[in-house]
């Protein structure tokens, strides 16, 4: 199985695979290097809805962070088949909020995140119902927060 959780810049869909994975594809070495030197090649695929019973979406916190002038992580284990759209993280004792952008991949970061607790709000769209909706989670982030570090928020989407 593969889970793909982003597209491309280009705003098209685009599985980007190293040059190691990309020629693993081929069924042996000679058909995997004819692969790599076609560059990009169309593929069929589905969308399905990802589902991991039992799992609460988590956070893990990517290791170019580094506390406290730069935050960036990424959201792991949501189910179902919306979207994020947006991702903000707030202040959660004054709410102060700031709009994260995506750094890379499915990568979202701040420079001079907000201090304290961090709680984290996510915009969900699409699906079946093609419904707008922010998803707060109980669990904060902690103030002493650490790169590499993985938070449970406390839901199941």
């Amino acid at each position: 199985m593969i889970i793909i959780t982003d597209a491309g810049v280009s705003g098209n869909i685009e599985f980007i695979l190293s040059q190691h994975a990309f020629a693993r594809m081929g069924q042996n070495a000679d058909l995997g290097a004819s692969l790599l030197s076609l560059g990009a090649v169309g593929i069929e695929y589905r969308r399905v809805s990802c589902s991991y019973p039992s799992k609460n979406i988590t956070f893990k916190i990517d290791q170019s962070s580094n506390h406290p002038s730069y935050f960036a992580f990424q959201i792991w284990d949501q189910q179902g088949n919306k979207d994020v759209t947006a991702v903000q993280l707030c202040e959660t004792e004054n709410l102060t909020c700031k709009l994260l952008e995506r750094s890379h991949g499915a990568v979202r970061a701040v420079v001079s995140p907000p201090s304290g607790p961090l709680s984290v709000r996510i915009l969900q769209s699409g699906g079946d119902d093609r419904d707008e909706t922010w998803v707060v989670p109980p669990n904060n982030i902690p103030q002493n927060w650490t790169s590499g570090a993985i938070y449970d928020s406390g839901i199941q989407v």
